[in-house]
């Protein structure tokens, strides 16, 4: 491979490695976490010309599919040596960590469903825009602001701030500052 090639997976790596870390240890158990990355990367190394100029959401899309290759792996290995064994046990899930006493947030998230927790983790913990996250998720950026939408309010719901009634109207968590409250309609 040329430098060139060479330069532009190290900067990859550089700049997006920490994400990806941070989004394996939160959907693999802890001892598969270096094996979610570094096969993340490989198909990076091996796909780099299409990865994007920004390709933290390409990679974090990756590093999503390697993850559940990896749990579904990992269910086929423990039904197969429950089966052996004849002696069943729960496949083991990946477990949030405790949540800090009295952390009302991350007990509501580690509640929350999974693709749920998936697309707000993207946003607030990983710092993808929308469009970016509807890429590493799979969807369009429309059918993103609907599912991210739903996941707040369930969120909202599980805070105990409000009740996830259906036919409530969407609104903002919070007022816009200049525009006022999501009740007054304004012209733009």
């Amino acid at each position: 491979m040329s430098d060139s090639t060479e330069q532009v997976f190290d900067r990859l790596w550089l700049e997006h490695a920490p994400a990806v870390l941070r989004y394996a240890r939160r959907h693999v158990l802890p001892d598969e976490v270096e094996d979610v990355v570094a096969e993340t990367f490989v198909v990076a190394w091996r796909r780099l010309d299409e990865v994007p100029p920004y390709g933290l959401p390409w990679l974090l899309g990756v590093a999503r599919h390697v993850s559940a290759n990896v749990r579904r792996s990992r269910r086929r290995r423990a039904a197969l040596s429950d089966r052996i064994a004849d002696n069943s046990q729960d496949d083991a899930d990946v477990s949030w960590p405790e949540p800090v006493q009295d952390d009302p947030v991350t007990t509501a998230l580690r509640r929350l469903p999974d693709a749920d927790r998936e697309l707000l983790t993207l946003i607030a913990w990983d710092g993808l825009s929308h469009e970016e996250a509807a890429a590493a998720v799979g969807c369009s950026k429309g059918a993103l602001k609907v599912r991210l939408h739903r996941a707040r309010r369930r969120l909202v719901a599980l805070l105990g701030e409000r009740s996830p009634d259906p036919t409530d109207a969407p609104r903002p968590l919070f007022p816009h500052p200049v525009l006022g409250s999501p009740e007054v309609p304004h012209d733009r």
